[in-house]
């Protein structure tokens, strides 16, 4: 191996390391409801820079402040509310140029409160999804870009999801809370439905191609 080689796969090394860390911080700081901090895990640098949940597409900074510090800071906190999504079989790349990474990780979780209930009244339920984020090196710092949630199953903790499929039953948002545009992929789980190979894992990629982001 010569000595460029061995300082790209050094560099990459210490890359996935750290958005290993970038991502197990936003996990911890979601179940502590620290929604501010988490904003601050995201780009301010660049203009694209968004969040997808399975409601609808944040966009820009200002969505990303609109997701996290609005909605979530109001409606994902207080006496009996818990959400947990964990990490787990990460598949990381880093860019050859080392500007950028993809990364997708399967997150099994469950989540306390009534923010997904019509009467709001305090349920718990599990709650699976995959996550798919593009990552942006700042200055040595890697900063989340794109982060796509891709829904599996929410259903009460109780009840099978084959009896229930997603049990999300949310109300139009207030224009504070509200996306910037509709989601762009949209799935959860039913009897009826084929499980998709959505995101797929990354391939090693020479410097990124907007086409693919997440």
């Amino acid at each position: 191996m010569d000595q460029k080689t061995f300082e790209l796969i050094t560099l990459k090394n210490d890359a996935y390391r750290k958005i290993q860390n970038v991502m197990g911080t936003y996990a911890f700081m979601l179940t502590a409801a620290k929604y501010d901090d988490i904003c601050e895990l995201f780009t301010k640098k660049q203009s694209d820079v968004r969040v997808e949940m399975n409601w609808g597409v944040y966009d820009g900074y200002e969505g990303v402040k609109r997701c996290y510090s609005n909605y979530h800071k109001n409606e994902v906190t207080g006496p009996g509310v818990m959400a947990v999504h964990a990490l787990s079989t990460p598949v990381i790349e880093i860019a050859d140029d080392l500007k950028t990474a993809k990364a997708v990780w399967i997150s099994p979780g469950h989540i306390t409160g009534g923010m997904f209930s019509k009467d709001k009244a305090v349920k718990a339920h599990w709650a699976w999804m995959r996550y798919g984020c593009d990552f942006i090196n700042e200055d040595g710092d890697w900063k989340i870009w794109h982060l796509h949630v891709y829904g599996m199953f929410m259903t009460p903790f109780d009840k099978s999801w084959v009896e229930i499929g997603d049990a999300h039953e949310m109300e139009p948002f207030p224009p504070e809370y509200a996306p910037d545009r509709p989601p762009t992929y949209s799935w959860a789980y039913s009897p009826e439905r084929v499980t998709e190979y959505v995101p797929a894992p990354p391939k090693p990629y020479a410097t990124f191609d907007f086409s693919e982001a997440f």
